[in-house]
């Protein structure tokens, strides 16, 4: 008679052979929020001023001219404006069995903890996506929103429009389907998007540069970024690859020397992602902007910090829940700008 052959299939005494970690596949960086500053809010509505000078003119004045006489020939000139933005209350809860907490897992402690971490996480990504891509306008009745930074980089002089038929319409304005939603085109029919061009670059630097600003980052989904890649290295635009004498090639293009100043160029995987459906879907499509700034004009004022409540029991669950309220500052709004009606083929 022969020896039974042992092989693992069929064997029930075999341990299982699960790694003790969980790997997160999901992106978790906000590279807009990481780009600005923080400040504090003390109020629902947060408040800032700004100024500005009055237009370059002629200053000659007579010798020994009265005070009325150069009084009287000045122009122009106004007060400071008073800007605000409503805070915005973002959270999210969890709920974990009471058995699941005592099962030993794999790679996790505690899933409460863990899923809090986890919501946390997602609730940062959250507020990138409102800040860069939800073209919120600041709203303080019923569920208060604040305004993205299209609500405020909202001068027609200052958009570059690429694709759009028609003219570009501020959030918040008159405009196609949901209040507070850009009107890109007047009609939600006409889907005339295009690529990124090197030139609408120069156009909306130059455009922050003539309103006072000086913009250093220019933000972007991916594919945008590599279209611009591609086409700074296109034949006839000059573009050196070689980064050394090392022979190291690079493809992508990370700062542009525009004529009004350099400019950094930073991908930001949320815009790249369609977010909206039905009437509006075209508005709030996937790679539909590049956003061109300056990070010093920038704050996210915080209300309240992020901060972890146990709800209780619910049962034989924990419930929990995470709380952040907090609105954004744009303390110069002509200096920044924007290229809209994005989204050619990859």
């Amino acid at each position: 008679m022969a020896a039974t052959n042992f092989v693992t299939t069929g064997t029930l005494s075999e341990k299982e052979d699960l790694a003790n970690f969980i790997s997160m596949i999901s992106r978790d960086e906000t590279p807009f929020l990481s780009s600005i500053g923080k400040t504090k809010s003390k109020s629902i509505y947060h408040e800032w001023q700004t100024d500005e000078l009055t237009a370059p003119g002629s200053g000659a004045t007579a010798e020994g001219a009265s005070f009325s006489d150069v009084a009287a020939a000045q122009t122009g000139g106004s007060d400071r404006t008073r800007l605000g933005n409503y805070t915005q209350i973002n959270s999210k809860t969890v709920s974990v069995s009471g058995s699941k907490r005592a099962v030993d897992q794999a790679g996790v402690a505690d899933e409460y903890a863990y899923q809090l971490k986890k919501r946390g996480t997602e609730l940062r990504r959250d507020i990138e996506h409102d800040v860069v891509h939800s073209f919120h306008s600041s709203n303080g009745s019923g569920t208060r929103t604040m305004g993205g930074y299209q609500a405020y980089c909202n001068d027609p002089s200052l958009v570059v429009n690429a694709g759009a038929a028609g003219a570009y319409t501020a959030p918040g304005t008159t405009g196609v389907g949901t209040a507070g939603v850009i009107d890109r085109t007047a009609t939600v029919a006409d889907d005339n998007l295009a690529d990124i061009e090197l030139s609408q670059v120069d156009d909306v630097m130059q455009a922050i540069y003539e309103a006072g600003g000086k913009a250093s980052t220019l933000m972007t989904s991916p594919l945008n970024k590599r279209t611009l890649s591609s086409k700074a290295h296109a034949t006839g635009n000059n573009t050196v690859r070689n980064l050394d004498d090392t022979g190291k090639i690079r493809q992508s293009i990370e700062m542009f020397d525009s004529d009004f100043g350099e400019i950094r160029i930073v991908p930001n995987y949320i815009m790249g992602l369609a977010h909206n459906t039905g009437a509006d879907a075209q508005t709030n499509s996937a790679n539909f902007s590049a956003l061109v700034y300056d990070p010093s004009f920038f704050n996210i004022a915080t209300l309240r910090p992020l901060q972890e409540t146990e709800v209780g029991q619910a049962g034989d669950s924990t419930i929990g829940q995470i709380v952040e309220e907090c609105t954004l500052e744009v303390r110069n709004p002509t200096g920044c700008g924007m290229i809209v009606g994005l989204g050619g083929a990859a």
